[in-house]
């Protein structure tokens, strides 16, 4: 690897690059739990700290940036993740012809409508689908929820009057249920949001699509999670 010049940054290049990746851990590893949930990872088979790694000697190799900003750094190096777990995944997964990020999450939002208004509610699929083995396959070994900092982030997230879903594990296995149901692209939206701790401009900049569009899922979301949650 080649070494951090100095100049090409505003101030202490190595400290900046280490504290966003610190914050990449969280989403990384949970984007690698989820393929595996889902079954397009092989257990084991891909580690947060090698994706970070890689994305690091991305930042070496493109000598990313001259006077580049705590911030900037910071939505370059997700974008980077973001577009390293991309590839990984349809290399998993098959090799699909190439969709637009905006095109595919609407149609998943669309879906994901049907199945929240479906008899009034989201009760049908808890009851029905939440069950299926596509969730218990790895029951106990999700890294969702399982830091305290974490939950206090979907605290933050859901908006909670109070603290008891630290101490409710049964919501918190709803939580999860729900979370895994989600479709793969809108799932990533809500992991950059609550585990990458971006805001809503920041998530469109990663995943170049329109803010709007972001708010519009994540306030989807948070509206429907939060029905079963309080």
């Amino acid at each position: 690897m080649k070494n951090f010049v100095d100049k090409n940054f505003t101030k202490k290049p190595k400290e900046m690059v280490l504290t966003h990746m610190h914050s990449l851990h969280p989403y990384v590893k949970q984007r690698i739990s989820v393929g595996e949930n889902l079954g397009i990872f092989p257990k084991n088979m891909y580690r947060s700290s090698e994706v970070i790694d890689d994305v690091v000697l991305s930042i070496y190799e493109n000598d990313i940036s001259k006077d580049i900003s705590l911030e900037e750094l910071k939505i370059e190096m997700f974008k980077i993740t973001n577009n390293k777990l991309v590839n990984l995944f349809e290399n998993e997964k098959w090799h699909k012809k190439t969709i637009s990020t905006k095109f595919i999450l609407e149609k998943e939002l669309a879906l994901l409508e049907e199945k929240f208004t479906v008899d009034g509610g989201f009760d049908l699929i808890m009851d029905e689908e939440l069950d299926d083995i596509s969730y218990h396959q790895n029951d106990g070994k999700s890294h969702l929820l399982l830091s305290d900092e974490v939950q206090e982030n979907v605290i933050d997230f859901l908006e909670l009057k109070d603290k008891a879903f630290l101490k409710d594990s049964e919501k918190q296995d709803v939580f999860r249920k729900m979370y895994y149901k989600l479709p793969l692209q809108t799932s990533n939206v809500v992991d950059l949001y609550i585990l990458g701790k971006l805001n809503l401009q920041e998530v469109s900049n990663i995943l170049d699509i329109e803010i709007i569009e972001v708010k519009r899922i994540i306030d989807f979301i948070k509206d429907n999670f939060k029905k079963h949650l309080i």
